[in-house]
């Protein structure tokens, strides 16, 4: 009897997740450039957020940029081991894991303040023209309203110069992301950003389901942020960035 107790515990501790002990390779995430959650050198809200999740883990993160598609690629191929900052859509979640949610995304819209539009919400945007980020998973959002004439392009920013130039009417972006190029940018000064919101888009974190620990990196970061999260640091590091741009309360 001795004996196979012995053996059932040497079993359940070959066969016990790696991520349930400390990870000695560091876990490699890639995305686009965008302020305030990735800035050109990887830093940002996103990096701190989930480098707190997992070092409470202790697991290191390290942060890559590269534009959306590449990094959609990278994923696929298992050269990275996740997305940081990726919004749950039917079919990507025939291919990717996706975390418990970490942060909400409120997507509004900016349009410049010498152009009256009486926004109430989507109804608003009929017959209208908008810029948006091409690859991001709001797109579906857009197809039922009437008339509505969407141009996508690579980056926010250029979103946002085209309707400062009068190119379209309006742009969809992530209101934090909106703020922070406003601040940074002097000539997209007279744009304004409308209420109310017109879609809120949870944020997570997502891993291609080929990779072979792809459920152990999952659980280890849903663990993890329910910790960070009563221990008071998450709150600590999303109020420092909400100071940053001047959030309203």
């Amino acid at each position: 009897m001795i004996r196979l107790i012995i053996a059932l515990l040497l079993v359940g501790h070959c066969f016990s997740p790696v991520l349930a002990q400390p990870q000695t390779t560091p876990l490699v995430g890639a995305h686009s450039q965008w302020p305030p959650y990735v800035m050109k050198d990887g830093t940002g809200l996103t990096d701190e957020l989930v480098g707190a999740v997992f070092a409470d883990q202790g697991i290191e993160f390290n942060m890559q940029v590269a534009p959306f598609s590449r990094a959609i690629r990278m994923l696929e191929q298992t050269k990275i081991d996740l997305i940081p900052a990726l919004w749950w859509t039917a079919q990507r979640a025939e291919t990717i894991l996706f975390s418990d949610p970490y942060f909400d995304n409120q997507l509004s819209v900016i349009t410049k303040n010498t152009l009256a539009i009486n926004f109430t919400g989507a109804a608003s945007l009929q017959h209208l023209t908008i810029s948006t980020i091409r690859g991001y998973g709001y797109h579906d959002c857009l197809q039922t309203i009437k008339g509505l004439t969407v141009v996508q392009l690579n980056d926010l920013h250029a979103c946002l110069e085209q309707v400062q130039k009068g190119r379209v009417d309006v742009a969809l972006a992530d209101s934090w992301a909106a703020r922070y190029e406003i601040m940074q940018d002097s000539q997209l000064a007279e744009l304004t950003i409308l209420q109310p919101v017109l879609i809120t888009r949870a944020l997570h974190i997502g891993v291609h389901k080929s990779h072979p620990q792809a459920k152990q990196i999952i659980s280890a970061f849903n663990r993890g942020l329910q910790n960070i999260r009563r221990s008071g640091e998450y709150a600590q590091i999303s109020a420092r960035y909400e100071q940053t741009l001047a959030i309203p309360p």
